[in-house]
């Protein structure tokens, strides 16, 4: 029998997930979400049969066999802590908790509980990204390389994102994906520098932030991003990287396809080199969602407990993203 997947929270990327379940034809089975009005929608839209009470009830389900955590960070430790006494499979979306002890304590249930867990970090099933690392890790544009990004506009319109205690602003929930990809081709930064401001009075979280992300060898992150603008602005914007032989470009700044390109099965970045050569780094279009859930359940059904993006993953990122908005010094339990 196919696994069949719970849902803990229904509302936002949850929705993302379950069209990537309903594309692969894995069975969700059921759901809780607090609200009630969420639930029905998506009972009519995903024909979800079941609709539970609580985190608890939703994991102890005897037609669940793995849970998804989708719901805001803040409570992801309640789905966390249930799949774990409930001993089953467990995704949860990223960033793994809000605040560092939440976040070490999900790594110590999941390790008592001995389940298979696996961390959102969806980047690392994006072959688009993985075009970045592969061109990164070739050294087409040498070493070392400070990758560099910068961006602004209103952000999210839940407000729990823009909530201090809740979703933590843009260099939390926002920019978490960068950190978990810095490590996933450097490994452990060396040092973690952050600078934050808040541009919007109506909001308690930081919603604007400089950072800079140190990796042996020399290599770095450099960040600039807000979710402090007016809604209808937005920034200019750039992300690309650096190096001692060229820069890497997120796409083609020159917009210059090459002539047998199908756009619809693949798309390509560029690198542009001393004396004006281009390299194009090539990539097959998929949908990373679709692959990173087809991945957790062959993982769940075997209890391998080797996932992509770990428990520990999470935490490593968490550490960094504290680390910025100053909630966290290295070595800190």
């Amino acid at each position: 029998m196919a696994i069949r997947l719970g849902f803990i929270g229904v509302g936002g990327i949850a929705g993302t997930h379950l069209n990537a379940a309903k594309a692969l034809g894995i069975p969700v089975s059921a759901m809780f979400d607090v609200s009630r009005e969420t639930m029905e929608k998506r009972q009519q839209e995903f024909g979800i049969p079941h609709i539970c009470a609580s985190a608890k009830e939703l994991a102890e389900h005897p037609e669940v066999d793995a849970v998804i955590v989708a719901s805001p960070q803040h409570v992801h430790l309640e789905g966390i802590r249930a799949a774990c006494k409930a001993k089953k499979p467990l995704f949860t979306e990223k960033p793994l908790a809000r605040t560092l002890e939440q976040a070490h304590e999900a790594v110590r249930l999941v390790e008592e509980a001995g389940i298979v867990a696996q961390v959102g970090f969806v980047r690392r099933y994006c072959l688009e990204w993985g075009a970045f690392r592969s061109a990164i890790e070739s050294g087409v544009i040498g070493s070392p390389v400070v990758w560099w990004m910068a961006g602004g506009g209103p952000g999210p319109r839940s407000p729990f994102f823009m909530t201090h205690d809740q979703g933590g602003g843009p260099m939390l929930d926002g920019m978490v994906h960068n950190y978990d990809f810095c490590r996933y081709i450097w490994g452990e930064p060396t040092k973690v520098i952050g600078s934050m401001v808040n541009l919007r009075p109506d909001t308690d979280a930081l919603d604007t932030g400089t950072a800079i992300i140190e990796f042996a060898g020399g290599h770095r992150h450099t960040i600039l991003n807000s979710w402090g603008l007016p809604e209808g602005t937005r920034s200019g914007g750039f992300h690309n990287v650096l190096g001692p032989k060229g820069v890497f470009y997120f796409g083609d700044p020159d917009n210059n396809p090459p002539d047998d390109l199908d756009t619809k099965t693949h798309g390509y970045h560029v690198s542009k080199l001393a004396g004006g050569e281009r390299k194009v780094h090539l990539y097959e279009k998929r949908n990373m969602y679709e692959a990173q859930l087809a991945d957790f359940v062959q993982k769940a059904e075997k209890g391998d407990r080797k996932t992509r993006a770990t428990i520990k993953d999470g935490l490593k990122a968490q550490e960094i993203a504290l680390a910025i908005l100053g909630e966290f010094t290295p070595g800190q339990r």
